[in-house]
């Protein structure tokens, strides 16, 4: 019989880790789905402004609030959203490049997903070899040999920590020197085992069971392959609002519209993070709309099942 969850979140930012770490707490069958964990709070080098937290980097915030929506019981995939419908009242079914799943709410939390190679193979080998995340799966090349393919702080800092874990780090950029601040771009050439190549462009993502080869091209140089256990992607990101186009309304600026519930146009339908019309896109913000977003799905959950929703502590 196939499991349906009380509550399915696209996305795994802060903002959908918030909602996570809500919905577990008030006892919500929870699965999170989302094709990178963290989003762009990666990008952040250093975070002075969340409460409670001195200072820290992104991914170092991130990986905090993934270990605790883990440890309050949520099940994270990582996979990529292809389409959501609602089957029938109280009920959505959700689409993903290797499944599907169903669920009594949906909060989407995508914010701006990681952005695609678009080269043969790429799509193939997603979760095996090919990764958006290197926090999240460079100890899996522990002594293996890996490409990055970006530019720019994101890459840069992608290569420094892979490179504590691969024996080989090729970070393969089109542009014929790197970007960058000028400390971390001295760090990348720095470091041994980090080699870049330069105005060179992936073409091809070839292997059985997961990526064994890589075809590239080095202007004047032409096409040769590399023999690479792992492709990371750091392209940085874009919006991918076709999943939600038919359940729910946005703005000029292709972002959905919510009300001060993180409420949808559509019942059963929340949002929150980035990808919603609220003006101000901070952490704090993201992870404190996740909290409501969870908290509303709770309550139309509750409301559901016929069972008393959400009490207001002031009312009592």
């Amino acid at each position: 019989m196939e499991e349906v969850y009380d509550v399915i979140i696209v996305g795994a930012g802060i903002s959908g880790l918030s909602a996570g770490i809500y919905a577990c707490r008030k006892k919500m069958n929870t699965l999170i789905i989302s094709k990178d964990i963290g989003g762009q709070a990666l990008i952040a080098k250093e975070v002075e402004n969340y409460p409670g937290v001195e200072r820290t980097s992104g991914a170092e915030l991130v990986q905090k609030v993934y270990e605790q929506a883990l440890g309050f019981g949520a099940q994270i995939v990582q996979d990529e959203v292809i389409s959501v419908e609602k089957v029938s009242e109280g009920y959505f079914r959700v689409r993903t490049l290797k499944g599907e799943y169903v669920s009594r709410s949906l909060i989407i939390a995508a914010g701006k997903l990681p952005r695609d190679l678009k080269v043969p193979g790429e799509d193939r080998f997603k979760g095996s070899g090919v990764s958006y995340c290197v926090t999240c799966d460079a100890p899996l090349f522990r002594n293996k040999s890996v490409i990055i393919v970006g530019d720019g702080n994101i890459a840069l800092d992608a290569a420094l920590l892979l490179a504590k874990y691969a024996k080989e780090v090729n970070l393969i950029t089109r542009r014929a020197s790197l970007s960058g601040d000028k400390e971390l771009i001295e760090m990348v050439l720095n470091t041994p085992n980090i080699k870049v190549l330069y105005e060179t462009s992936v073409k091809e993502i070839t292997g059985t069971f997961k990526v064994e080869k890589v075809l590239v091209e080095t202007l004047g140089k032409g096409s040769y392959e590399l023999q690479v256990d792992g492709v990371f992607v750091e392209l940085g990101y874009e919006v991918n609002i076709e999943p939600f186009k038919s359940l729910v309304t946005f703005d000029e600026r292709k972002q959905i519209i919510v009300n001060n519930k993180n409420e949808t146009n559509t019942q059963g339908v929340f949002a929150c993070g980035d990808i919603t019309d609220t003006p101000y896109k901070q952490l704090v913000i993201s992870a404190a709309e996740g909290a409501k977003a969870a908290l509303s799905a709770y309550e139309y959950v509750q409301r559901l099942s016929g069972k008393h929703a959400v009490t207001v502590d002031w009312h009592k």
